[in-house]
């Protein structure tokens, strides 16, 4: 496998792992009742898209025109996870907890990709900043999780 093909073969994954954010957040905020989750779930998916956007770019520059804009198998079943629990009365908490899951999961490929010496170093500052900004969603899920626990 060429360098070229390497990075292109990265991106497409990352790309897949932000679309499957995107839609999956999407969902959660069609389904919770508090109204400040809502939005904050339908910040971190505009958010996603974005991601998934830049990192198409990237796809494109290195001359990979057929980028897959849609999700993988595994987020559109925790979607329709998500879409079930909703449509079953779930509570907000138990939807943050798919959402939790799905984050952790887009996490672990982040973190291969983070610190990959075969990847530009133009790209893995991309790749970094997005990191630390799922870190970021993941860690405001899991204390809205624990503070509705407590309370």
């Amino acid at each position: 496998m060429s360098d070229r093909d390497y990075i292109v073969d990265a991106l497409e994954k990352l790309i897949e792992v932000c679309r499957d954010g995107q839609n999956g957040y999407r969902e959660a905020a069609g389904h919770v009742k508090d109204p400040e989750l809502r939005k904050f779930l339908e910040e971190v998916s505009l958010e996603r898209a974005k991601f998934a956007g830049d990192l198409e770019s990237e796809a494109v520059r290195l001359g990979k025109h057929d980028v897959d804009h849609s999700g993988s198998v595994q987020g559109a079943i925790r979607r329709s996870w998500i879409d079930l629990k909703g449509n079953l009365g779930g509570r907000d908490d138990e939807i943050l907890s798919s959402i939790e899951s799905g984050d952790a999961s887009a996490k672990s490929t982040y973190d291969k990709y983070v610190s990959d010496n075969k990847l530009p170093d133009d790209i893995l500052g991309i790749i970094r900043n997005q990191a630390q900004a799922l870190e970021g969603a993941l860690d405001r899920i899991r204390a809205t999780r624990h503070q509705r626990k407590v309370a």
